[in-house]
C-alpha cells in the first residue's frame, strides 16, 4: 500500500519510466488516481479561501467549496472523456482508465504546491506576489509536462501525433460543453411549453 501511494511522486520525478511501468507494468491503482482528485480539490478549495489578499482576488462571498469539487470533478472527467474519444479514432493504445490515472497522477506537483502556495500567499508583501505566481507557475507547468509525457506513453504516440491529440481533445471538450449545455436549454424550453400547456389548460377548465 505505501509503494502505491509513494508511486506518483516516482511517476513526477521519472516520467517516462513512471508512466510506462503504470501502464505496462500494472502499478498504477485507480483508487491512488481518485485519492489524488480528491486531494486536489481540498488543496484547490484551501488556497481559495485561504490564500492572502494580496495575491487571492476571490470574493469570499462566492467561495463554496461544494462548487470547486463539482468544477475539479467536472474539469477532470471532461477531459479524460474528450481524450478518450478522440484517441479511440486515432488508434490510440490508452484504455479510459489509463487516462484517468495518467491524467490524475499528472497533477502531483499542482497538489504539493498549493498548500506551501497558500501559507507563502499569507506572509507576502505587496511587491512579492510574483514569488507566490512563481511557485504555482512552475508547479503547473511541470503538471502539463507529466500529462503531456503520461498521454504520449499510455497511447504509445510520436510527439507529433500527442501535440495533435491535444489540440483534438481540446476542441472535443469545447464541442462536449456545448453539446450539454444545448441540451439543457432545449430540456429548459420543453418544460416551460408543457408548463405553459398545463397552465392554459387549468385555467380554461
Amino acid at each position: 500500500m505505501l509503494n502505491n501511494i509513494k508511486f506518483p511522486l516516482y511517476v513526477i520525478t521519472h516520467p517516462l519510466d513512471g508512466f510506462y511501468t503504470m501502464k505496462y507494468e500494472k502499478k498504477g491503482k485507480m483508487s491512488i488516481a481518485i485519492i489524488n482528485i480528491i486531494l486536489l480539490w481540498l488543496s484547490y478549495s484551501i488556497n481559495r479561501q485561504y490564500a492572502g489578499f494580496t495575491v487571492n482576488k476571490v470574493d469570499p462571498l462566492t467561495l463554496n467549496t461544494l462548487m470547486d469539487l463539482i468544477a475539479v470533478v467536472t474539469l477532470y472527467i471532461l477531459w479524460c472523456s474528450a481524450n478518450w474519444s478522440v484517441t479511440t479514432l486515432m488508434d490510440g493504445e490508452g484504455k479510459l482508465k489509463d487516462i484517468a490515472m495518467a491524467t490524475s497522477y499528472s497533477l502531483t506537483p499542482l497538489i504539493m504546491a498549493l498548500i506551501p502556495a497558500t501559507i507563502f500567499g499569507n506572509v507576502v508583501a505587496d511587491n512579492e506576489e510574483a514569488f507566490y505566481y512563481l511557485i504555482i507557475g512552475v508547479a503547473f507547468t511541470w503538471f502539463l509536462l507529466l500529462m503531456f509525457v503520461g498521454i504520449m506513453t499510455v497511447h504509445n504516440y510520436s510527439l507529433t501525433k500527442t501535440i495533435a491529440t491535444f489540440i483534438i481533445t481540446g476542441i472535443s471538450m469545447l464541442i462536449i460543453i456545448f453539446l450539454i449545455l444545448l441540451t439543457f436549454t432545449l430540456i429548459q424550453q420543453i418544460y416551460l411549453f408543457m408548463r405553459s400547456i398545463y397552465i392554459e389548460i387549468i385555467f380554461r377548465a
